[in-house]
């Protein structure tokens, strides 16, 4: 025989229709503001923006072509195609979907979030496939006073920084020599297969490491894989520097490694100790173990939906659009009242509800 309805029960189900219908109400209420690291999200993506446009000057000024039926928005960061630097295929939108400079605001948001305070000492790793992204990394860290120990390799995939005359590197000294931005990479590799260009023709692989030693950057050359990954986290943590974040752009295989569990190392804030460090693991997963944050920037539009600044615009948002800027606030004493309701009217009434069936 079923149970009698109770009063109790009516009172629990006015309850439910209630706080669904205050769901939708306190969701209409919440007031859109500045995010509390506004300020440094705006300067970051300014400078990221006035180091796009320096690239593509000079990229004019060296006579290479700006295709804009690929670089839609004229940035000057896509590269092409094909070409005898390039290393793996590369999805074209999510490549303009990173030279919007709001992504530097990204960053500065994940670097706040995973801790880090001026005068911190940050390794970093470039893949040349993102060149914008890169820069927003560089710009991020000069808004935020942090210190990065970046390395970087050359090979890029399709319409990465992969033109051989004016490739990442190459920008990125341009910057520096204009001081504009005040770090480099204290050291490269030249990409591609194995990270040491087997798949590259060696005339154009000489003639980029002898313009890297011009700019006095050390060189990574290691047959070995884990040997290379070995040099580089010796870079990064050698004269006893206390590394406090490690932030990765691209998919290179020095960061990931070659774990059966590297292509599930999701993008974006990271802090986790589930990935175990082995014989063939790489730069993530190494700062991981050592309970250091890492950022990893990889899967763009997935980063970009995330973080509300857009996915392939045209044209390209101004400085300060996007929801990456702002916050919500929501009517908390409300919030607070109708909770303590709930509460009361649970404990009140919760144990006389009709629960079962005889």
């Amino acid at each position: 025989m079923r149970k009698k309805f109770k009063k109790a029960d009516g009172i629990i189900m006015v309850l439910a229709v209630f706080l669904l219908a205050f769901t939708f109400f306190i969701k209409g209420e919440r007031v859109k503001v500045k995010d509390k690291w506004y300020k440094e999200k705006i300067q970051a993506a300014s400078l990221m923006n006035e180091c796009m446009k320096e690239i593509k000057e000079e990229k004019l000024r060296r006579n290479i072509k700006i295709d804009k039926k690929y670089d839609i928005n004229s940035t000057g960061l896509i590269g092409v195609e094909m070409s005898k630097i390039t290393t793996t295929s590369g999805a074209l939108e999510a490549k303009r979907t990173s030279t919007n400079p709001n992504f530097a605001a990204v960053i500065v948001h994940m670097m706040k979030k995973a801790g880090l305070k001026e005068g911190d000492e940050i390794g970093v790793n470039f893949s040349s496939s993102f060149p914008a992204l890169n820069i927003a990394v560089l710009s991020a860290c000069e808004v935020l006073k942090v210190n990065p120990i970046v390395i970087s390799s050359i090979g890029a995939s399709t319409w990465g920084a992969n033109i051989p005359e004016f490739n990442y590197m190459d920008m990125e000294e341009l910057l520096y020599r204009k001081k504009i931005l005040s770090n480099k990479s204290t050291a490269i590799s030249i990409g591609g297969a194995e990270d040491i260009g087997k798949d590259m023709e060696p005339k154009v692989v000489e003639e980029i490491l002898k313009r890297a030693r011009n700019y006095g950057r050390i060189i990574i050359h290691q047959e070995d894989l884990q040997q290379n990954i070995k040099e580089r986290y010796s870079i990064y943590t050698g004269d006893n520097r206390n590394i406090k974040a490690f932030i990765n752009v691209g998919g290179n295989i020095v960061s990931l490694g070659e774990t059966e569990d590297s292509a599930d190392i999701p993008p974006g804030l990271i802090r986790t100790d589930k990935y175990k460090v082995n014989s063939k693991s790489g730069l993530i997963q190494m700062f991981l173990q050592k309970d250091i944050p890492v950022i990893h920037i990889l899967n763009i539009k997935k980063l970009a939906s995330d973080y509300g600044v857009g996915i392939d615009p045209m044209p390209l948002p101004k400085v300060g659009q996007g929801e990456i800027y702002y916050a919500y606030e929501y009517p908390f004493g409300i919030i607070s009242l109708v909770l303590g309701i709930t509460i009361i009217t649970i404990i009140i009434y919760g144990s006389k509800v009709r629960s079962k069936y005889d």
